[in-house]
């Protein structure tokens, strides 16, 4: 065996480069697997709906609204919305079910469908104001059971393709990675 060794030295030299030559390209390819998972992660968005609900300068103030407090932009590709276990077409809708003996609200709404949030981003959907007053608190306190019900769900993808959906619906509101966003219904404004 030890002949063979010393005679066979250049065939020892090319196994070892090629287990050296393996070893690298396993190397390689895990250093580039690595940095794809490095770049999601600096474009990752997360974006979350919110609900407020405040009396201020005379008004009840009810607002929906979406932030991006991820680090990467939000492509905003879909949005759905139920109010009063009525789904919404557009958000002019939440004014229309309202107590009996409530005013019809001022209103100002923004779609959002196919924006796109920076990161740190917020954007209004709706903002519906009553002014306030004693004899409204009632039928305030009646609507804003509805409006803190309201089921809000937004998907959004990453630069990259990766998308996600936030829900909010009183209980939850992280992001859920899937595959794709559904295609948007050409009924909503929402």
């Amino acid at each position: 065996m030890w002949r063979w060794l010393t005679n066979n030295h250049q065939t020892l030299t090319g196994i070892g480069a090629m287990l050296v030559g393996v070893a690298a390209l396993f190397v390689a390819w895990d250093q580039g697997r690595v940095m794809r998972a490095q770049q999601h992660a600096d474009v990752w968005p997360a974006v979350q709906v919110e609900t407020q609900m405040s009396t201020e300068d005379g008004q009840h103030i009810f607002l929906v609204g979406m932030t991006n407090d991820g680090i990467g932009p939000a492509l905003v590709d879909r949005i759905d919305a139920s109010f009063a276990g009525q789904s919404l077409r557009n958000w002019e809708e939440m004014g229309t079910v309202r107590p009996d003996g409530l005013p019809r609200p001022d209103m100002w709404t923004g779609g959002s469908q196919g924006a796109i949030l920076a990161p740190g981003e917020t954007v209004v959907l709706a903002q519906i104001t009553w002014p306030a007053s004693e004899e409204r608190w009632p039928l305030i306190r009646d609507y804003q059971q509805d409006f803190f019900a309201l089921t809000v769900e937004a998907c959004y993808c990453s630069v990259y393709g990766r998308c996600w959906t936030a829900r909010r619906d009183g209980r939850t509101n992280h992001p859920e990675p899937i595959d794709a966003c559904p295609a948007v219904d050409p009924d909503s404004n929402l």
